[in-house]
């Protein structure tokens, strides 16, 4: 779980808490997320989460944000940002200042990120649906973020229909997604 601009984690923490989740900070390497182990209520349905508090994710996709170390007042470009995690995740570390251009080359994925930098309150954000090349093409920016979507196949472990639910042809879009963006 993500936490952005509108808390702070120990504020949520305790909240959430006396709702009955069970949760601990991430790890000495994430100042925002939060782990939760247990709930005794949908942790996507708290009022919290329904007011942009926090945003449900996995912890590994802090790390391509972190890596980016985005800045206040900077432009920077989100390559393959739907639904929005990591977008979000940028606009808090730049404090709703600069300019994010949130690209995604899937127009039916758009929706879905319009809805979650809204839910957020992302205010410094373009979401606009090209080939990556148009949208760097003269615009100068400060930094790129392209964390190209995957198989899927990590997440093995945790849902086992994954080996059964991927075609060769849902893998082979992929490279052509990832191709387009370099």
């Amino acid at each position: 779980m993500s936490l952005y601009m509108q808390t702070r984690r120990r504020d949520l923490a305790d909240v959430l808490s006396k709702r009955g989740v069970q949760l601990d900070q991430l790890s000495k390497w994430s100042k925002v997320g939060l782990v939760v182990y247990n709930s005794h209520v949908p942790i996507g349905a708290t009022p919290e989460y329904l007011a942009g508090f926090y945003y449900i994710q996995g912890a590994s996709s802090f790390l391509p944000v972190m890596a980016l170390a985005p800045q206040e007042k900077e432009r920077v470009v989100d390559m393959a940002a739907a639904p929005g995690g990591k977008t979000t995740y940028i606009a808090a570390l730049m404090k709703n200042s600069g300019i994010i251009y949130a690209n995604e080359i899937w127009e039916a994925r758009l929706k879905s990120l319009t809805a979650n930098l809204h839910h957020m309150g992302v205010t410094n954000t373009i979401v606009c649906n090209y080939d990556g090349r148009e949208v760097l093409g003269q615009n100068s920016v400060d930094r790129v973020l392209l964390d190209a979507p995957c198989s899927g196949s990590g997440v093995i472990t945790k849902d086992p229909s994954v080996k059964t639910s991927k075609s060769l042809d849902d893998i082979q879009k992929l490279y052509i997604y990832i191709y387009i963006y370099i």
